[in-house]
């Protein structure tokens, strides 16, 4: 609603704000015209100098008392400072008395989207951008119009909110906000397949911009179409070399075909650009992790975990690796490091039991386990270790099985922990119902004698299993 002040005002300006902070200092009352004092107004305003924005307010308005900006902009001054209620009863006023100002409307609007009521902010967007249609070019209300956009997000019509943001669009093709929220919309839509339609046609009349063509690789990269993400990608750094945003998304491209070697590359071309970063210096040492480059990978979690100590990734990845160099003490103590700075992380939880259980503390693994399933209760690898902790390590078959038969959703888990559950009754000596429940999930899924052997795999001597797998 108020833009920088560079060069908004003329050279007068500084003589008469000077004339009016004198003024408050000496006590005394001077003439300002409507203009000046307007003007003034919307200094203090951009300057957040709110008391005196209210001072000259209340000037203007003793001044000038024909003239209806003064209450608008004390309404506008009460919007920022939380005032909402004080700020609703002069719009409603000034609904009747100045009611083809779209600042009234737009206002309004602001303080519904505030008071998190944004069918109310829509209706009195949609007034003034009606207003400003009639009278005026919508394109000096781009902020109007994203902020319409915004609250139509609010309340999930993503199509809407698409429609406004083409709209910007069309008069501000470089406007990068709404370039990205058009992608975010249509990902919420899940209809990714527009979204690139949209893309690829925006780009055909906007070929340099770096932003569309990395927008369009994250969409490539959400339908797993790797190649076709990173060739967005490289358009992307190709336009805009400093574009680290890009860089760092290609690197995590090249992270999920296990291209590790780019992936170090894209990530160093971030830090070149944009300096030490704790975030990007920790994926390079997962990167280097990956190719068991352990050394050269503990240098870049080192230096993430000194850049942000806070940063958990950093503290699993040297666990991670103290785990691998078989230091187990000293895994568990990063581990948990990791696990007290991300506790809603139900993975962090399952990697520190899988150490605690090569320490054979079997108690505080299945600990750390409980606690993941209740952040995750259909976590397939915790559900599989805890009840491998109960059937192998501590030989509790009946455990086993009971806690198996109680997982919430049993059906819908993957088909390998019912094969394990199958293999638990088989090996109690409940051989029917063993092969019974092996049969049901073979029938359903052939990988189920992968999983079969995994567990049992004294399975490929016996007949009974041979019989089923080669009867189908």
């Amino acid at each position: 609603m108020f833009e920088e002040e560079d060069d908004m005002y003329d050279s007068s300006f500084n003589e008469e704000l000077e004339r009016f902070e004198k003024m408050i200092e000496t006590h005394n009352r001077y003439y300002f015209d409507s203009e000046m004092i307007e003007q003034i107004i919307d200094h203090f305003i951009i300057k957040n100098q709110l008391k005196k924005a209210l001072y000259a307010i209340d000037l203007g308005k003793e001044q000038h008392p024909s003239h209806l900006v003064f209450e608008l902009r004390r309404a506008q001054v009460y919007t920022a400072t939380g005032s909402l209620k004080e700020s609703l009863l002069i719009l409603q006023e000034l609904e009747k008395t100045d009611p083809y100002n779209p600042d009234v409307f737009i206002t309004k609007a602001s303080v519904f989207g505030q008071l998190k009521d944004p069918s109310n902010a829509i209706r009195y967007y949609e007034k003034a951008i009606e207003l400003v249609a009639k009278f005026d070019d919508l394109s000096e209300f781009e902020d109007v119009l994203f902020d319409l956009s915004i609250e139509y997000q609010n309340i999930h019509k993503y199509n809407d909110a698409i429609g406004v943001l083409k709209q910007i669009l069309e008069f501000s093709p470089d406007n990068e906000s709404a370039i990205y929220e058009i992608a975010y919309c249509f990902e919420r839509l899940g209809d990714f397949d527009k979204c690139i339609e949209f893309y690829e046609l925006y780009i055909d009349n906007n070929p340099f911009s770096f932003t569309a063509w990395y927008n369009l690789g994250n969409i490539y990269f959400l339908k797993n179409n790797i190649e076709k993400a990173l060739w967005a990608y490289d358009y992307a750094v190709i336009i805009n070399e400093d574009f680290s945003s890009a860089h760092f998304n290609m690197g995590n491209t090249y992270m999920q075909i296990g291209n590790y070697e780019s992936a170090i590359e894209s990530y160093r071309h971030c830090l070149r650009i944009d300096g030490d970063d704790a975030i990007t210096n920790c994926y390079i040492g997962e990167a280097y992790e990956r190719l068991e480059e352990y050394d050269t990978a503990l240098l870049f979690y080192n230096k993430s975990r000194k850049l942000n100590e806070d940063l958990p990734d950093a503290w699993l990845g040297i666990g991670i690796i103290s785990d691998v160099r078989k230091e187990y003490k000293e895994a568990v103590a990063y581990l948990e490091r990791a696990v007290s700075l991300a506790p809603e992380n139900s993975n962090y939880k399952l990697v520190l039991a899988e150490v605690l259980l090569k320490l054979e503390d079997f108690e505080l693994a299945k600990e750390y386990l409980q606690e993941a399933l209740k952040l995750d209760p259909e976590y397939n690898d915790a559900i599989e270790l805890y009840a491998k902790v109960l059937f192998e390590l501590e030989g509790l078959t009946e455990d086993a099985i009971e806690f198996l038969e109680n997982i919430p959703n049993l059906d819908k888990i993957d088909t390998r922990i019912r094969v394990y559950l199958a293999v638990m009754y088989y090996q109690l000596g409940k051989h029917s119902e063993g092969l019974i429940r092996f049969q049901t999930e073979f029938l359903n899924d052939e990988k189920a004698a992968e999983s079969l052997f995994k567990y049992f795999p004294e399975a490929k001597k016996l007949e009974e299993f041979i019989q089923i797998i080669e009867s189908k």
